[in-house]
């Protein structure tokens, strides 16, 4: 997409608009990952509180994808570039509304790209990791090899031509003019509970629509995937916030995002290997590779619909109104 111009003024406010998850989780300390927030500050000083140390982590993890070739950074970035994106909708009703999508938008451009990189270290580990036939895809790897070093230079080349770094600074300047500019009279805990509840209400209902449908398939348990990842970053940042009570935790929600995101790798290397297998030159080495990625899938696909039932079962029990410290 194309990114926003940087010296764009804010609209006014429109009233009626309303890869491996396990190295997702653990790619960066999430103490590190943002500031705490406390009771009393405003809205203007928690967003800020949260948002600089992302945007300190995007120019770092910007620096290192323009000197190393190593897996982690682009991975890395694509993780901030993505809590980013749910910290603008946490705020969603206090800022103009269309602005802060098409700046998530921008923050999914930018995760994209670094995504293109990501994508093919995920599909050379799953190869690797056939333990039946040791080495059986070595000679493919290979070639893999250079598709994604080409990856990486187009990953370098748009994050650079975003001037991101910038960009997100001036992002970041925009949300926090228009939060002090707002009245706002209730507690930020109240606040919080209810962005908090209302990303709960979107996974049950994605949650609903796929345990209904005997039918249902990859994609709608992508979007349970999205779903519950948006309410774990909220309950991250909004912690000092909210009361736990019998509410859902982040480990409970990071067990369904580990299988479902193992699911979502093996279904990106199978669609990527479809993608540019004229471009490998080992046919019979490709089908070999994605059949195996399929046995994978119909594995991970029953283990992911287990974690969906057990995830659904403890949200039921959740009590009404809690979640306010």
């Amino acid at each position: 997409m194309q990114l926003e111009p940087m010296n764009s003024t804010p609209d006014t406010r429109d009233p009626a608009s309303a890869t491996a998850s396990t190295q997702e989780r653990v790619a960066d300390n999430p103490n590190k990952r943002g500031g705490t927030i406390a009771p009393d500050m405003s809205p203007a000083v928690a967003f800020s509180t949260l948002a600089t140390p992302m945007a300190a982590q995007v120019a770092l993890r910007i620096g290192s994808l323009c000197v190393s070739a190593d897996a982690e950074s682009p991975h890395k970035l694509r993780v901030v570039l993505r809590r980013l994106r749910s910290l603008w909708w946490a705020y969603d009703p206090l800022i103009d509304r269309s602005r802060a999508r098409w700046q998530r938008r921008e923050f999914k451009a930018l995760a994209d790209s670094a995504g293109q990189t990501r994508d093919w270290d995920i599909l050379k580990h799953l190869l690797a990791e056939d333990v039946s036939t040791p080495h059986a895809f070595a000679a493919l790897i290979e070639r893999l090899d250079l598709l994604r070093g080409n990856a990486l230079l187009r990953s370098r080349a748009t994050i650079a031509d975003a001037n991101a770094e910038a960009m997100l600074t001036q992002r970041i300047a925009s949300v926090i003019q228009q939060l002090d500019a707002c009245s706002f009279e209730e507690p930020l805990a109240i606040f919080a509970a209810n962005r908090v509840a209302t990303a709960k209400r979107r996974l049950r209902k994605r949650l609903k629509r796929v345990l209904g449908n005997p039918d249902a398939g990859y994609a709608e348990l992508h979007d349970v995937r999205v779903a519950g990842k948006k309410v774990r970053y909220l309950l991250e940042f909004f912690a000092p916030l909210l009361d736990s009570g019998n509410e859902i935790s982040v480990a409970e929600l990071t067990q369904l995002q580990d299988e479902l995101g193992k699911l979502n790798d093996i279904v990106s290397s199978e669609a990527l290997l479809l993608a540019h297998a004229d471009r490998l030159g080992e046919p019979g080495m490709v089908v070999d590779a994605i059949a195996y990625l399929r046995n994978r899938k119909g594995q991970h696909m029953q283990r992911a619909n287990a974690e969906l039932r057990a995830l659904n079962d403890r949200l039921a029990v959740e009590r009404p109104g809690a979640g306010v410290n």
